[in-house]
């Protein structure tokens, strides 16, 4: 995705957004503090407001909204509560393939139920299926998990890390988020763009909470393989198949060599793919697993981390978190 924005847009009370940048990302962020212009700045890109919008090549600005093919994701954007969730995924013109998207967010079970029976996480999901239904171009995501418990923001954050093919604007006030959803980000403060760059690049010292979503096949009681790895990992009596997996970063450790005895039970080498600057910290990338690994600058230099380098990855079974089948 190729992104071109330009907008000045006046707000009552006083507050301008004047933003321009041009992003190549297949999933991009937008962050800073509250009342920077976030949320303008996506109802620009819908058509809400007022602006020059080209994705790909194609100038959307002399178009409605309603034929941008703009999936937008609101905050606490409402189901219609006088049709099941079918019914929902179903509305609109361009609906299509609503037993398959609902497959993909794992609501088939929902399709017949009313919105006043679902949840807060499967609502979210719900409206999420919906945007997707109507075959978008790109979708727009206004914290699409505020409000959800620490598990519910996970599960559907693990979800949403697999529909890799739509390309995405992602509002977001949590690291774990924009890290996990976002290759590149916007930093908006005041109205206006202060910084553009890899996701991790954007981030504020202090913003710590960097999830890893990852996918891995049940070998055995408490055994999961991903990838080339084998890990042990706490399952839920029964488990088998694919299963969803999810570690933060602060709490992967690297060394050079194997430590002689350790009590981690996930032990294991890998290569560094890369180093990015996040917060004061560094966020290492490494090949297989592709997990993220959050260290300090000291870290970096008293281990000579590097692209290319070999470590070995060392993480407790308690530390990585089963959100359940694929």
């Amino acid at each position: 995705m190729i992104l071109e924005v330009e907008a000045d847009v006046r707000r009552r009370g006083g507050f301008r957004l004047q933003a321009a940048f041009r992003a190549e990302a297949g999933r991009l962020a937008v962050v800073g503090r509250s009342g920077g212009g976030k949320t303008t700045l996506l109802d620009v890109i819908a058509g809400i407001e007022r602006g020059r919008v080209v994705l790909d090549g194609v100038d959307l600005s002399p178009l409605p909204l309603h034929r941008r093919s703009i999936g937008y994701v609101m905050q606490d954007a409402p189901l219609f509560p006088h049709l099941s969730v079918r019914g929902n995924l179903a509305y609109g013109p361009r609906a299509q393939r609503v037993e398959e998207v609902a497959a993909r967010l794992g609501i088939v079970h929902l399709l017949d139920r009313m919105p006043r029976n679902l949840s807060g996480g499967e609502r979210r999901r719900a409206v999420l299926a919906r945007a997707l239904a109507s075959r978008p171009r790109l979708l727009l995501l206004d914290e699409p998990f505020a409000g959800l418990d620490e598990a519910a923001r996970r599960d559907a954050m693990s979800l949403l890390t697999g529909l890799g093919d739509v390309p995405t604007v992602l509002v977001s006030h949590s690291p774990a988020e924009v890290l996990g959803l976002a290759d590149r980000a916007v930093r908006l403060e005041g109205g206006r763009v202060v910084a553009e760059g890899p996701s991790a690049s954007l981030l504020r010292a202090g913003e710590r909470e960097i999830d890893n979503a990852f996918v891995g096949e049940v070998t055995g009681p408490s055994r999961v393989r991903v990838g080339d790895v084998d890990l042990s990992v706490t399952l839920s009596e029964g488990a088998s198949g694919a299963v969803r997996l999810a570690c933060y970063a602060h709490e992967i450790l690297l060394a050079r060599e194997r430590p002689a005895a350790i009590s981690a039970r996930n032990v294991f080498p890998a290569t560094v793919r890369d180093l990015v600057p996040a917060g004061g910290d560094v966020l290492a990338t490494l090949e297989a697993p592709p997990f993220r690994v959050l260290v300090t600058a000291d870290a970096v230099r008293d281990l000579a981390l590097a692209p290319g380098a070999r470590v070995v990855a060392i993480v407790k079974s308690t530390s990585i978190a089963c959100l359940g089948p694929l």
